[in-house]
């Protein structure tokens, strides 16, 4: 091994791939990507009782009904739709097929007073997780050394 080869890092779809689930699992629990991972406000009271009673989504009866902590997880769709791809030797392109919607819960208009559950980008944990994966390759490529 050369010593140029001491900062190349592989495994960046595996990475990605932790990253959506990482990103998936923060919003079941109400965690945002920004910041720290500030918590997602709650739900207003009346959508809150339709969710919750099943009722709230237009496709008809909706698999999730946790409104404590609200989760963005209405059908599943908008959550089930991330995913890791293009991995290169430098970065992995993260992938949100319903943008739409995640920027309509990130950036949400003035004028519906909808609070702000941001999903994408990586909140500081996320980004601490990306540094310790690439630490360790590097970790590992000395220890090759």
């Amino acid at each position: 091994m050369k010593p140029s080869d001491l900062v190349k890092v592989t495994g960046w779809k595996t990475l990605g791939g932790k990253l959506a689930t990482r990103i998936v699992k923060d919003a079941d629990k109400g965690i945002s990507q920004d910041g720290d991972g500030e918590k997602f406000k709650a739900y207003k009271p009346t959508y809150s009782a339709l969710k919750a009673a099943g009722k709230a989504s237009p496709k008809g009866v909706a698999p999730s009904r946790q409104v404590s902590p609200p989760n963005l997880r209405l059908t599943g769709e908008m959550l089930n739709s991330i995913y890791a791809t293009n991995p290169t030797k430098q970065s992995v392109d993260i992938v949100f097929r319903s943008g739409l919607k995640v920027l309509g819960n990130a950036n949400p208009p003035k004028r519906l007073k909808k609070p702000r559950r941001n999903i994408y980008g990586l909140n500081n944990g996320n980004q601490e997780f990306v540094q310790t994966f690439v630490d360790d390759k590097i970790d590992k490529n000395i220890k090759k050394i």
